[in-house]
C-alpha cells in the first residue's frame, strides 16, 4: 500500500492548491478534426477490502482530469470511473466500450489512479489476486484497441513493472514509479492528490509552462517531462528526512513516431487595452466579450473566428485593421493553436460648436492625428457676429486651427453679436439709430416737436418698444424696429387766424373813425 507523507514536510516543498476546473464557454471545432479522443479515466481512494487502505486524493484527480479533458474531447467520450463504480468488471467494460468506438486514427487514453503491487493495480473490489487488474489482462484489454495513438497513465505503487506488459508501437507509457518503488501522496493546499497525477494535471492546466517546444500543443511526452522533474525533488528531500524509505522515479515508454498531443490551446486578444473588456469576438458561432479569451481543444481541429469590426463609445471608437499574423479577415478560420490578437486602430470624434456661421462638420480621426476645423460667417441685413475666438479643447483666434487628437475634442467658436436699431419717425431727427451689441442698452430720442405754426408733437414709441419718453434707454437683446409716433398741433395756427383776425378788425374800427371825424 501506498504510504502518506507527512502534511507539514509537504507545506514548504509543494505549489498552492490548483484549481481544476472544466473551462467556460468552449467553443465547438467548426468542422471535426480527422481524429476523435476517446478515454477511460479510474481513481480509486475507497476500497471494498477492510485490509487495504483508503488513498485521499486518487478519486479527485480522476474527476480533475476528466474536467480538464472533457470540454476538448467531450463529455460523450469520456468514461469516468470513481471508487466503488471502479470494479474490475466496470474498468473492463469500459474498455470494451472504448474498443467498441476508437478507430486507427482516433487517440486513446487510460488512466488509473490507485493501489498497485508489482505487475498488478487495485480496482475498488480488489481482495485477492483473481480480483486485481494484472499487467497481463490490462496488455490484453488494450490489445483490442485499433487506436496507434495510445497514451497510458498509471499512478500507483510499482507502475513501472506495467513498462514490458504495456510497451507497444504507436503507444505512450507514463509511469509514477520505478517497478521496485512506492508512489506517494501529499498534501497540496487544504486537498490531498497523488504526487505525480498533481503535476499531470498542473501541466494540462498550465500548457504554457508544460509546452516545451512552444507548439501550444500539450503532448504526452511534454506531461511526463514536466511532471518527472518535479515528482522525484520533493521524495529526494523525504528521504533526506527520513520520511520514506525510498525515492519516486517517473518512468516513461515512449513508442509513438513524433509526439502524441491531447490539447491545443486557442487564445485571442484585442489591442488596444480598452477592449479587453466588451471587445467582442466570435468563435463557432458563440460570442465572447471578455479578453484575452483561451480555450483547449483537440490537435487538428478548425475554427471559425470572427471579430466584430468596429466598437464605438462617447468620442472615441475602434475599427478593426488586422490579426497580428497579418491577416486582415473579418471572418477567417483557424486551424492552428496560438495568440490570435485583433488589432484596432484608435479614434476619437472632433465636434465644432458654433451658434452662427458654418463650422466644420468635424468627424472620426486617428489618435494623433492633425484635425483641421474652421468657421465661416454668414452675414444677416439686422444682426452681424464678429468672431473673437475658439474655447473647449482649443484657444486661438484664428477662423482656421489645427488640433492633435489624443482624446474625444469639442471646439466652440465664441462669438460677439450685434443687433441693428432702427428709429422709422415721420417727422424730426431721431437720435440713436446704429449697431448694438447683443445685451447692451440704447438711448434714443427724438425733439419734442417739430414745425412752427402747424406743429408736429412726439407722442410716444411703438414697435418692439414702446414708451412715451422722449428719450428711451432700449434693451437689444433683438434686431430692433422703433416708430416714433407724433400727433398735428393746430394751436399756433389757430392763434395766428385768431390775431390776424383781430388786427383787421382794429384797423377797420380804426378806419371808420378816421372818416367820422372828417366829415363832422
Amino acid at each position: 500500500m501506498l504510504k502518506k507523507a507527512s502534511t507539514a514536510f509537504l507545506a514548504a516543498t509543494v505549489l498552492a492548491v490548483l484549481s481544476l476546473l472544466a473551462q467556460p464557454g468552449m467553443p465547438v471545432a467548426a468542422d471535426e478534426p480527422q481524429s476523435e479522443y476517446w478515454a477511460v479515466i479510474v481513481g480509486v481512494a475507497e476500497y471494498q477490502a477492510y485490509w487495504i487502505q483508503d488513498l485521499d486524493g486518487f478519486d479527485a484527480n480522476a474527476r480533475d482530469l476528466s474536467r480538464l479533458l472533457s470540454p476538448a474531447w467531450g463529455e460523450d467520450h469520456i468514461r469516468l470511473l470513481l471508487n466503488s463504480e471502479a470494479t474490475k468488471a466496470n474498468v473492463l467494460e469500459a474498455v470494451n466500450w472504448l474498443v467498441s468506438r476508437e478507430d486507427s486514427d482516433d487517440v486513446v487514453l487510460f488512466y488509473f489512479a490507485g493501489h498497485g503491487i508489482p505487475e498488478y493495480i487495485a480496482p475498488h473490489d480488489a481482495d485477492n489476486l483473481d480480483t486485481f487488474i494484472s499487467a497481463a489482462e490490462l496488455k490484453s484489454w488494450l490489445g483490442a484497441l485499433d487506436s496507434e495513438k495510445v497514451i497510458v497513465i498509471i499512478d500507483s505503487c510499482n507502475a513501472g513493472s506495467f513498462d514490458a506488459a504495456l510497451s507497444d508501437e504507436g503507444r505512450v507509457v507514463l509511469m509514477s514509479s520505478q517497478a521496485d518503488e512506492k508512489s506517494y501522496t501529499a498534501e497540496f493546499g487544504n486537498e490531498r492528490s497523488g504526487l505525480f497525477s498533481y503535476y499531470i494535471l498542473e501541466a494540462l492546466n498550465e500548457m504554457e509552462a508544460a509546452d516545451a517546444d512552444g507548439d501550444y500543443q500539450i503532448s504526452a511526452e511534454e506531461i511526463f517531462g514536466y511532471a518527472e522533474t518535479r515528482t522525484i525533488p520533493p521524495t529526494v528531500q523525504w528521504y533526506a528526512q527520513g520520511l520514506v524509505s525510498n525515492i519516486q522515479h517517473p518512468v516513461l515508454t515512449d513508442r509513438y513516431a513524433g509526439e502524441l498531443s491531447l490539447l491545443e490551446k486557442f487564445v485571442f486578444n484585442t489591442e488596444p487595452e480598452q477592449l479587453s473588456v466588451g471587445g467582442t469576438i466570435i468563435i463557432d458561432n458563440e460570442t465572447y466579450s471578455v479578453m484575452p479569451f483561451e480555450f483547449n481543444g483537440v490537435p487538428e481541429s478548425v475554427h471559425q473566428l470572427e471579430i466584430f469590426p468596429l466598437y464605438s463609445g462617447v468620442g472615441v471608437r475602434y475599427v478593426f485593421t488586422t490579426w497580428d499574423d497579418g491577416d486582415t479577415s473579418v471572418l477567417r478560420t483557424i486551424s492552428q493553436g496560438g495568440v490570435y490578437t485583433a488589432l484596432f486602430d484608435t479614434q476619437y470624434h472632433l465636434t465644432v460648436v458654433s451658434d452662427y456661421g458654418e463650422p466644420s462638420s468635424g468627424g472620426w480621426y486617428d489618435s494623433g492625428a492633425a484635425a483641421a476645423f474652421s468657421i465661416t460667417l454668414i452675414e444677416k441685413p439686422t444682426s452681424r457676429h464678429t468672431f473673437q475666438g475658439w474655447s473647449g479643447d482649443f484657444t486661438g483666434t484664428t477662423e482656421t486651427a489645427t488640433v492633435t487628437m489624443d482624446s474625444p475634442k469639442t471646439v466652440t467658436a465664441e462669438w460677439r453679436t450685434e443687433y441693428l436699431l432702427s428709429i422709422e419717425s415721420a417727422y424730426g431727427d431721431p437720435v440713436g439709430e446704429g449697431w448694438y451689441e447683443s445685451g447692451s442698452t440704447a438711448t434714443i430720442s427724438v425733439p419734442a416737436t417739430e414745425g412752427m405754426i402747424i406743429r408736429q408733437v412726439f407722442t410716444g414709441w411703438s414697435g418692439d418698444f414702446a414708451g412715451a419718453a422722449q428719450a428711451v434707454t432700449v434693451p437689444m437683446g433683438s434686431p430692433t424696429v422703433i416708430t416714433a409716433n407724433w400727433k398735428t398741433d393746430y394751436v399756433q395756427l389757430y392763434m395766428l387766424i385768431a390775431g390776424l383776425i383781430a388786427t383787421i378788425t382794429g384797423i377797420s374800427v380804426t378806419l371808420r373813425m378816421h372818416r367820422k371825424r372828417a366829415a363832422g
